[in-house]
């Protein structure tokens, strides 16, 4: 059956409430569906403690992506997920996993046989499943079903508890900005400068992995909301700029700078107009990477793009090895976050909220 929204959720049984996209564009339904079972030796079922709400469940759930992801519905979203092992597999290590462990959920679910997967990057196998964006139904329920525990990172808290709610953000927010600065730490240092464009749930990230990573290198955090850039200022940025009020944003940047210009820029919009704003500000032998997908289509002028030598490369999410490296810092408090909690009840309200540019940081949904 389906639940309205705003009645106590409480299971029974072997039921559990989800929340589940029943028909593109509309609103999710909370529904009453059987709780996850194992089938597999490999398998996990993790009680979800939190899942963020990210921009790409936004795609989904508006019907963006029919073509180029399509999922039977109904369907449950939501990749970004923390919680507690409830149950294992028969060929479970007991020794990597045991039931009670607070678990990260890393969400690039690759086949494991292929070069990709082979050398790491499952999140780009070619048959990869993502949780909420493929056969599998996501976090925004009671408890996740994961098909291998190599998909699970143990977060020990003997040292330092992390909560779920922090967990969770970490697994995209917090990892495909890291990947993405990885790709060109080499480009930066004293006397450099990096500009971050979009500050929401990865720009939040993506500053203070700049700051981490950069060597010294100055971090300009680039927005339309000064709410936004005032967080920035809060995890490290060095300086700011609201391109909805600069008319000439080369010039505003030269200003900045001393006329030094921007060595590195983290897209995290992926907008035609910020990848244009990108390609002006950049320095030669500069370098674009592109994690926002919210463009149809990347445009660089040639002439310029050999002459400088512009670099420019799109970034997808993270790895194994990477999440496990952001979480470690995250226990070692390196890493700060800005999380509004809802419950699963509200999670359409949060989902309004989202898509119209009020949430500050990462929301993330609880059970």
């Amino acid at each position: 059956m389906t639940i309205q929204m705003g009645k106590n959720l409480e299971s029974s049984g072997n039921n559990i409430c989800a929340a589940r996209i029943h028909k593109y564009g509309s609103p999710l339904e909370l529904d009453d569906i059987q709780k996850p079972t194992i089938s597999s030796p490999e398998e996990v079922i993790v009680r979800v403690g939190a899942t963020g709400l990210c921009h790409s469940d936004l795609h989904l759930i508006n019907g963006d992506w029919q073509k180029s992801l399509p999922v039977s519905l109904p369907k449950t979203p939501g990749h970004e997920v923390a919680g507690w092992v409830e149950e294992i597999g028969a060929s479970v290590p007991k020794n990597s996993i045991k039931e009670g462990d607070l678990v990260a959920v890393f969400g690039g679910w690759g086949c494991g046989h292929c070069i990709y997967c082979k050398r790491g990057d499952e999140q780009i196998c070619q048959s990869a499943k993502w949780p909420g964006l493929s056969e599998y139904d996501g976090g925004f329920s009671e408890y996740l079903l994961v098909p291998s525990y190599k998909f699970l990172v143990r977060v020990d808290g003997r040292a330092i508890s992390l909560k779920p709610e922090e967990l969770a953000p970490l697994t995209d927010a917090g990892l495909t900005p890291y990947r993405a600065i990885k790709k060109v730490r080499h480009l930066l240092g004293p006397n450099k400068n990096v500009a971050i464009i979009g500050i929401g749930g990865l720009g939040f990230y993506g500053v203070q992995y700049a700051q981490i990573l950069g060597s010294g290198a100055n971090v300009l955090a680039m927005d339309r909301s000064d709410d936004k850039l005032e967080l920035a200022k809060g995890v490290g940025a060095d300086f700011t700029l609201n391109i909805a009020t600069s008319e000439d944003i080369r010039n505003k940047i030269d200003i900045i700078t001393k006329g030094q210009g921007i060595d590195v820029v983290l897209d995290t919009v992926g907008l035609e107009s910020t990848l244009e704003t990108s390609v002006n500000i950049l320095n030669r032998n500069g370098a674009i990477v592109v994690v926002g997908l919210f463009g149809r289509e990347i445009k660089a002028p040639l002439f310029q793009t050999v002459i400088k030598e512009f670099q420019i490369c799109g970034s997808l999410w993270g790895n194994y090895n990477e999440l496990s490296e952001v979480i470690e810092l995250a226990k070692k408090r390196k890493i700060k976050h800005q999380i509004k909690k809802f419950s699963l009840s509200k999670v359409n309200e949060a989902i309004d909220l989202l898509r119209t540019g009020n949430i500050s940081g990462r929301a993330v949904i609880t059970p």
